[in-house]
């Protein structure tokens, strides 16, 4: 179940990285009609400041997102598809659990902090945030603890066949 699940989200986020994340270090003139539109939805609807105002730590955290993570997506999906979970898949999972995971909790501070004092959201507005953010917190530690795990249960049987 956990494995479906995971392939789905996998799935899912190629194209949220191209149309949206991707927004943030390509140039405005060369995004797409629908990069445009969704983008202008999900800000005038949630006042996203990470996409309104995006920091340089930001643009960092999105490069690293497309040149590492988004090829992530491709490898997970193709190991998914072909029932080949090793231990390399384990390991990468761990990599991109914690590299997701980690940006996404910066994000969510960044939210709370400079979200209220500087760019003067509401409580409201905070939370909305935080309910779109949270799941790229959750899930990616899912996949790290789900990953590690699974190392450590292949090691065990290597150890015992020794």
């Amino acid at each position: 179940m956990l494995n479906t699940f995971l392939f789905y989200y996998y799935l899912i986020h190629i194209p949220i990285t191209i149309l949206i994340d991707a927004s943030v270090i390509i140039p405005t003139k060369y995004h797409t009609t629908l990069t445009t539109h969704l983008l202008q939805f999900h800000i005038s609807q949630n006042n996203d400041i990470l996409l309104l105002h995006p920091q340089t730590w930001f643009k960092a955290f999105i490069a690293i997102e497309c040149v590492v993570q988004l090829p992530l997506f491709f490898y997970f999906v193709t190991k998914h598809l072909r029932s080949k979970l090793d231990v390399r898949y384990y390991l990468w999972s761990v990599i991109y659990g914690f590299n997701a995971s980690f940006t996404t909790l910066v994000c969510l501070v960044y939210i709370s902090i400079d979200g209220r004092v500087v760019y003067g959201l509401s409580g409201v507005e905070v939370v909305k945030l935080w309910g779109i953010y949270l799941p790229y917190l959750t899930i990616p530690l899912i996949i790290l603890i789900n990953g590690f795990n699974k190392i450590v249960e292949q090691n065990d049987k290597v150890k015992e066949k020794a």
